[in-house]
């Protein structure tokens, strides 16, 4: 055992002889002493289990200390407290994911970012602490729109149990071993309680009895929202080059007179900006992260919005006003299979279907479209100059100080990161691929044949 797990397990047992210290049990009193003691490893059960999960998982991660800890579970089993021991992990469990949503989790990121490190039956367990989050809560009859939406999204439903339920079951079943599963278990809390606090999205648990203040922002335009999906849907399914070109052009020229639009008429408002700007996460999966997050970098700057990658989580934050968080979004889905495709069809070869090479092709794939959503925006503002006039400057630049001054509120010690190519051959192929991008090509084109 390492010195720093001896002293940690010296304090513990210096601790729990202080808490069960009461001199020789006199003959006779086996029964009351029996309920005093497992009062007494009751009480301390929970502080076992909260250090064992520590031990578990994350930057205090200690293997011997961890064993040590499942080693005075299991004698805590032998000694007639196992019923104990599994309702008060139980209980941390719930406590953990009460604390996670706290904290400003949703559903979605919660099982996304726990799905990175745990196996299938961690993740198994994982998704019935949220099943029993939901019954406990009465979610269904509570929680904001968005949270009901990731819980039908995943398939959560209130279910009939309790987690402590879901314990018993887990470890009195035969072929268990009981040290795989509290090694489990406990790996399982650890996960939950390392999530660090992000910034709440909507409305937390403890808050779904409170009624919501609506303010007076005005709707979406969903009827011009909704014609953008359609172009970029058709254009992303369409074999025929010219019409997906047609298509986006046609869906670019709609976002950009729509993203200013909404500019000059929230202007008129004469609200403060500073409470109109809004986060968002996106999710980050496997395979070539980091391409992804290009991908999202590259159209929250050509939108006016600014990003933040938790790396171990698989998380983006987008931060950006309402409209310009829309476009972000819309985008970023369709450029993904966009370059999904343009990836497949470059990578025919075997040299082309190296990881490297496919890394690279993504990476030069963002950085490509970052430039031509940039060109196209920087357009899009001197068109619009000509219609509103030299007003147009002032408004736009007082929405980015008040998005730059939300970001930095939120995230004062965010430092910035770049990503080397290893396969030129790639970079090459993802630049011209992403010339011919349909997202942003047939705007290029347009103005060509105006010549």
């Amino acid at each position: 055992m390492s010195r720093s797990s001896q002293q940690r397990r010296a304090a513990k047992k210096k601790k729990q002889q202080k808490r069960t210290s009461g001199g020789h049990r006199p003959e006779g009193q086996e029964t009351h002493q029996a309920h005093r003691g497992a009062q007494d490893e009751n009480v301390n059960i929970s502080e076992l289990i909260r250090d064992g999960s520590v031990y578990a998982v994350g930057p205090s991660h200690d293997q011997d200390a961890l064993t040590d800890v499942i080693r005075e579970v299991l004698i805590l089993e032998q000694k007639g407290h196992a019923v104990l021991v599994r309702r008060d992990a139980a209980r941390v469990l719930d406590w953990a994911v009460d604390e996670a949503f706290l904290n400003g989790w949703q559903p979605s990121e919660f099982l996304h970012a726990l799905a990175r490190d745990l196996d299938k039956l961690g993740m198994y367990l994982a998704f019935e602490t949220l099943r029993s989050h939901s019954r406990r809560t009465s979610a269904r009859a509570k929680a904001p729109g968005d949270w009901l939406r990731q819980l039908d999204e995943l398939g959560v439903d209130d279910g009939e149990r309790s987690i402590s339920s879901v314990v018993d079951t887990l470890r009195t079943r035969p072929t268990t071993d009981p040290t795989a599963f509290w090694t489990l278990l406990l790996t399982v809390i650890g996960g939950i309680r390392y999530l660090q606090s992000m910034t709440p999205l909507m409305a937390i648990p403890s808050e779904w009895d409170v009624p919501i203040v609506r303010t007076s922002a005005p709707r979406k335009d969903t009827k011009v929202l909704n014609t953008i999906r359609n172009l970029l849907a058709k254009a992303e399914a369409t074999t025929y080059a010219a019409e997906a070109e047609a298509l986006s052009a046609k869906a670019q020229d709609l976002m950009t007179r729509y993203a200013i639009d909404s500019a000059v008429l929230e202007a008129k408002r004469h609200i403060s900006l500073s409470d109109e700007v809004e986060t968002r996460r996106f999710l980050i999966d496997n395979p070539y992260p980091e391409a992804k997050v290009s991908l999202v970098q590259a159209v929250s700057d050509a939108n006016a919005a600014k990003v933040i990658w938790f790396k171990h989580y698989g998380l983006v934050s987008v931060v950006g006003m309402p409209v310009d968080l829309d476009l972000v979004e819309l985008l970023f889905t369709s450029l993904l299979v966009q370059s999904a495709h343009a990836l497949a069809e470059a990578g025919r070869d075997r040299a082309s279907r190296s990881p490297s090479f496919r890394r690279s092709f993504l990476l030069a794939y963002a950085s490509r479209i970052g430039e031509r959503l940039t060109e196209a925006r920087e357009r899009a503002a001197a068109e619009a100059t000509v219609t509103y006039g030299s007003a147009l400057v002032p408004i736009m630049t007082e929405r980015d100080e008040a998005v730059n001054a939300a970001f930095a509120e939120q995230f004062p010690t965010m430092s910035s990161t770049s990503q080397s190519v290893s396969n030129p051959h790639g970079w090459a192929a993802g630049r011209e691929a992403a010339d011919g991008a349909d997202i942003t090509g047939g705007r290029e084109r347009i103005d060509r044949s105006r010549r």
